[in-house]
């Protein structure tokens, strides 16, 4: 089977190296996309692009091999009980930043948390379901204190379910799609074993829910306590 054109696959902001290059090609051989499209988000580690299967939109997105901040992911690597033995080049931990983000959605999935569906994960690329939605800070909710319950139920589920910490929660990860959220960019999720686990964690676990909660009351006038919220999340109720 002939190889994809590389005029397809030109190098965009340093995403498609020769090594990006010979992963989207095997993954466009094993039938995970037919056609990749144009750019739909760029991010702090990595780009997000259309991709085509048959009549289907999907996602993929690609991390950098060159240009991300190896020091910042590195934290992110070594404080997961999963990863703690990993070492070595950028190219190694960037690697393992894509598995970790491909490990934490297909566990979200798996607890009933609404995250975008992932087919597969090969190096530092991953394919996934396209989100029909817009950015929780693109949206204007009709309901936002209704919306907010629901983030707060995924937030339990997320925490109690999973046994994970986003890390990075935000307006900006946060999608609407028919005026649920859809939780999006999984990399800096943290996993929870134990309560040891967490208390050692519960500062990202904290900037989650203050960080969401401030962007409600400053958007929406509402007047919600992240410290309540965090307490409700904790206490599953």
């Amino acid at each position: 089977m002939a190889k994809i054109s590389r005029e397809k696959f030109k190098v965009h902001e340093g995403v498609f190296d020769e090594f990006t290059l010979k992963t989207l090609e095997m993954m466009k051989r094993k039938h995970y996309f037919d056609e990749l499209g144009r750019a739909i988000k760029t991010g702090k580690e990595g780009d997000v692009y259309f991709a085509y299967r048959g009549e289907k939109t999907l996602a993929i997105k690609i991390f950098r091999m060159t240009s991300a901040n190896f020091k910042k992911i590195s934290q992110y690597i070594v404080r997961d009980y999963r990863f703690r033995n990993i070492k070595g080049n950028l190219r190694k931990v960037i690697l393992v930043w894509a598995e970790k983000e491909f490990r934490n959605v297909s566990l979200c999935h798996k607890n009933n948390i609404t995250v975008p569906y992932m087919y597969k994960q090969f190096n530092n690329v991953i394919i996934m379901d396209y989100i029909f939605g817009k950015m929780l800070k693109d949206t204007e909710l009709k309901n936002p204190l209704e919306f907010f319950e629901l983030l707060i139920e995924q937030m339990k589920l997320v925490r109690h379910e999973a046994k994970l910490i986003h890390g990075d929660l935000s307006e900006f990860n946060i999608m609407v799609e028919e005026e649920l959220p859809v939780l999006i960019d999984w990399g800096q999720g943290m996993s929870i074993k134990n309560e040891a686990d967490f208390e050692e964690l519960k500062e990202m676990q904290i900037r989650d829910v203050k960080n969401i909660t401030e962007y409600f009351n400053r958007n929406y006038n509402l007047d919600l306590d992240y410290t309540q919220v965090f307490e409700r999340i904790e206490k599953n109720e």
